[in-house]
C-alpha cells in the first residue's frame, strides 16, 4: 500500500478530563498527524463525560480535520463507545488512544502500529502484548493464548471490528473489556502483534519512558 493511500481514524474516548484530554490531542496526537501530511486522518470523540465536564474540540476545528464528536450524555462505558466510534469510522485502520494517560516521544509511534496490520491480514491488532488470565471466565476456550493487547493505546482493522464488535455483556463492557475483544479476536483466527516501540501498563508508571515512542501509564 503507498502511503498516500494510508487512511486512519482515531477514536478518543474521554470522561471527565478536559484538561487531560486538551493534553494528549495537542501535544501527542497533533503533532503525530502533522508528521504524515500524505496520510489522510479521521479523529472521533466519543464524549462519556457528565454535561458540565465536556470535552472541547476546538484544536481539531482550527486544523481543519476531518472529525466526528458523539455526546451520548451519559458515560456509557468503553465497549459500547469503542462500537459507536468504529461504526462511525470511514477508513480502513483505526488506532485508539487513552485520553487520561500516555506520552509520545516520537510521532513514528503510529507507524509501528499501522505497519504490521498492512502487511499481515491475519493480525487483527496490534500494541503491548500482556498476560491474561484463563480465557474460559470470559467464555472462550482454555486452549487460546493466555495474552492480549493493552487497551491504552492500539491499532485495528476497521472490517475485523465491526465483525467482532465489542461485547455488550455487562460484565465487560468496561473492566475487562480489551482482554475480552482480544480472547474474541484470537478465537475467530487473528492474531494479536506485539510492537516493542510501545509501552502500555494498567496502573503503573514506567522508568525511563523515554526509551520507547508512546508510553501509556499512570505518570501523568
Amino acid at each position: 500500500m503507498e502511503a498516500e493511500e494510508i487512511g486512519i481514524s482515531i477514536i478518543l474516548i474521554p470522561h471527565n478530563n478536559p484538561g487531560r484530554f486538551k493534553i494528549r490531542l495537542e501535544r501527542d496526537l497533533l503533532p503525530t498527524l502533522t508528521a504524515h501530511p500524505s496520510w489522510k486522518f479521521q479523529v472521533i470523540v466519543v464524549d462519556n463525560s457528565d454535561d458540565d465536564k465536556r470535552v472541547s474540540c476546538e484544536a481539531l476545528e482550527s486544523c481543519r480535520l476531518s472529525y466526528i464528536c458523539e455526546r451520548p450524555g451519559t458515560n456509557i462505558m468503553y465497549g459500547p463507545a469503542m462500537n459507536l466510534a468504529v461504526q462511525g469510522s470511514h477508513h480502513p485502520y483505526l488506532v485508539y488512544l487513552c485520553s487520561n494517560h500516555g506520552h509520545m516521544y516520537d510521532p513514528t509511534w503510529i507507524d509501528d502500529l499501522i505497519n504490521p496490520l498492512i502487511s499481515n491480514e491475519k493480525i487483527a491488532m496490534t500494541g503491548s502484548q500482556c498476560a491474561s488470565g484463563d480465557p474460559s471466565n470470559m467464555g472462550f476456550s482454555s486452549h487460546l493464548p493466555r495474552i492480549h493487547i493493552q487497551g491504552g493505546i492500539f491499532a485495528a482493522r476497521r472490517e475485523t471490528l465491526i465483525a467482532h464488535p465489542y461485547t455488550n455483556d455487562h460484565r465487560f463492557i468496561h473492566w475487562g473489556s480489551d482482554i475480552y475483544e482480544c480472547f474474541q479476536l484470537m478465537s475467530a483466527g487473528f492474531q494479536l502483534h506485539h510492537v516493542d516501540t510501545i509501552n502500555s501498563v494498567w496502573r503503573q508508571t514506567v522508568s525511563s519512558p523515554e526509551r520507547w515512542k508512546y508510553v501509556h501509564d499512570d505518570s501523568e
